[in-house]
């Protein structure tokens, strides 16, 4: 992070949240949102659910998401639900979406759209977000290939 001189970041399926008042993680720890020691404002925790941690850091809030591919998409459609109701209940601060849905979507540049992609797409609109992806470059990289199911987005400002 100080490398990038980046402030905030989410780390999907980290090996240990750890006890550190700039880590705070989701009630599985799957997915967790840091902050660099000693920069920017603290984190303060809001919410917490099975793969999503709510936060605020300063004047916004932050959403960090995990949500595995081996699971069915009738899990995933009530997860988001959950989601969209956490995102919700902090209208109408400003509030960023980030991590790892394992959703594909050629609205945020996979080559074809996947029936998680097209529930997060909805899931979206019905939240008031707005996708930041830009581009094509691969978040998961693996011997068979590459694919973009990490996203970010935001409420509009």
């Amino acid at each position: 992070m100080a490398e990038w001189q980046v402030d905030l970041a989410v780390a999907c399926e980290p090996y240990f949240v750890p006890p550190l008042p700039h880590w705070l993680g989701d009630s599985d720890d799957t997915v967790a949102v840091l902050t660099r020691s000693g920069t920017g404002p603290p984190l303060s925790l809001i919410e917490r659910g099975s793969g999503y941690v709510v936060v605020g850091w300063g004047e916004y809030v932050v959403v960090g998401t995990y949500f595995s591919p081996n699971r069915s998409l009738a899990e995933f459609e009530t997860y988001l639900g959950l989601v969209r109701a956490a995102v919700a209940r902090q209208s109408p601060k400003p509030i960023m979406v980030l991590g790892d849905l394992n959703a594909k979507s050629r609205a945020w540049g996979n080559p074809a759209t996947n029936p998680r992609g097209r529930a997060v797409q909805v899931w979206a609109l019905l939240s008031d977000l707005s996708l930041l992806n830009r581009g094509q470059v691969h978040t998961c990289v693996r011997h068979q290939g590459g694919s973009v199911v990490d996203v970010s987005f935001a409420t509009p400002v």
